[in-house]
């Protein structure tokens, strides 16, 4: 175990080279020893977290930002490393935790817009059924039972619908009246607690500001600029993200900004980075944010049960990367916010998270392969991070034969794992084979996500 370790080690250290002052500031660090947790916290979540939260700072402050929104959960421990920068390097910044989730935005636009609530309810997912289609629109268990019944859909509530399968289930239901009936009253009974605490956090007052989270398509922004203008906001929030896979349809693509990858570019960093990854490690300890709710004169966000296991681990998380962020902290008093540095650190922070996210130790798929993780808008079904697949699983999930699944002429569901790279290490058979074929697919799938972005923009810069 030790010799594994070790060696481990040396392949981050291999990553630094080139960057000595990250180098420097790992080194002073207490020793990892043993311990996966402890290690990939110095050697890679905490610079990522460091290097991410000095890019913002520059960026934010150089726009003329005065306040920062942390959005929940992913911009909790953001929230935290920015706090402390701003205090060491007294920054004219306002950061502030902002409690939201996809699922408590968008309920109360379902209502105002039911072929946009549908697309949002019948998105795909790791593992989507149709108790938890029912479950995204606020259904009630009794309100999910009779609309089942009355659908009568060939799957029962917590079988696994095929990708291919949810725009004839989006079908079925645009025909319910007994679903859209339950669907809109709930809708227009969360409207007023958004609006109040939004409005209570200040983001209605004319002040230069911005919302922080991790990213990926984005949707977030535009839901809460869609519900601000509702309530007369005039000018849309931009948002800063580590990293953005796609937009939202007729989104400014100015107002969106990436610190490592983004729709039209990116393509190495997109393969080499699991975003399920990612969220699993940057959260909170708190459950997820279902809705508001009005005490006296204060409106208070409502969360969901949380794990203390899993919130346990979030604050050893912490522990384990804030002396990092303090010593950066600390140099950057210093120094003063330097571009070509931040530049420079991005490019090792990749190389080491490309190293931890895709090839994985035993003892770090262990750690944090356990996790227990749901790429659903609302928390229930969770599955572990790495999941335990066989090796016909795992061979299920090369380029071809997913593929073949998405497009429909596979009728048998492919189980899929939120770290897959985690997984094959779990597994532990052609370990390099079946990497090279999942790094294939994505490699695929992202060049083209790319190239159509890249398209979409020489179009529109043809009707300017």
């Amino acid at each position: 175990m030790r010799d594994a370790q070790q060696n481990r080690l040396e392949q981050y250290r291999d990553d630094l080279k080139g960057n000595p002052a990250m180098e420097r500031r790992i080194r002073g660090l207490p020793a990892a020893g043993n311990d996966p947790m402890a290690a990939v916290c110095q050697y890679v979540l905490a610079p990522a977290l460091g290097g991410f939260t000095l890019w913002l700072l520059y960026h934010t402050l150089k726009s003329g930002k005065q306040r920062l929104y942390f959005l929940a959960r992913d911009g909790y421990l953001m929230s935290r490393a920015a706090l402390l920068f701003c205090e060491t390097l007294q920054l004219p910044l306002v950061c502030r935790y902002l409690s939201c989730s996809r699922y408590s935005l968008r309920i109360p636009f379902f209502h105002l817009d039911q072929g946009a609530a549908l697309d949002a309810i019948c998105r795909g997912g790791i593992h989507v059924t149709l108790d938890q289609i029912l479950a995204r629109a606020g259904l009630t268990e009794q309100e999910r039972r009779l609309v089942a019944g009355a659908l009568s859909l060939p799957w029962k509530a917590g079988d696994v619908i095929p990708y291919a399968k949810l725009q004839e289930v989006r079908r079925r239901l645009q025909q319910c009246e007994r679903f859209l009936d339950a669907m809109n009253c709930h809708s227009r009974d969360a409207m007023p607690g958004l609006a109040g605490y939004l409005q209570q956090e200040g983001l209605l007052e004319e002040v230069p500001d911005a919302i922080v989270d991790s990213g990926w398509v984005g949707s977030m922004q535009m839901a809460l600029n869609e519900v601000l203008a509702s309530m007369g906001r005039t000018k849309p929030l931009e948002g800063y993200y580590w990293g953005l896979y796609a937009l939202p349809p007729g989104a400014d693509r100015g107002a969106y900004h990436c610190y490592d990858f983004a729709p039209d570019h990116g393509l190495t960093p997109k393969i080499f980075f699991n975003n399920c990854l990612f969220e699993a490690i940057f959260t909170a300890p708190h459950g997820m944010t279902t809705g508001y709710r009005r005490m006296g004169e204060q409106y208070l966000p409502h969360y969901g049960l949380s794990d203390a296991h899993r919130n346990a681990f979030v604050h050893r998380l912490e522990h384990l990367m804030m002396p990092y962020i303090e010593r950066l902290a600390d140099e950057t008093r210093e120094t003063g916010l330097q571009p070509e540095a931040i530049a420079r650190d991005r490019e090792t922070i990749q190389r080491l998270l490309a190293r931890f996210m895709t090839t994985p130790s035993k003892a770090e798929v262990e750690c944090f392969g356990s996790l227990p993780f749901s790429d659903d808008v609302l928390e229930g079904g969770e599955q572990p991070l790495a999941a335990p697949l066989t090796e016909k699983e795992l061979a299920e999930n090369h380029l071809f034969h997913k593929l073949f699944a998405l497009s429909g002429k596979i009728k048998k569901p492919v189980r899929e794992s939120a770290w897959y790279e985690g997984s094959v290490v779990r597994c532990g058979k052609h370990i390099r084979y079946h990497l090279w074929q999942y790094t294939l697919y994505k490699w695929i799938r992202y060049s083209k996500k790319q190239m159509q972005t890249r398209r979409g923009k020489r179009r529109d810069r043809k009707h300017d």
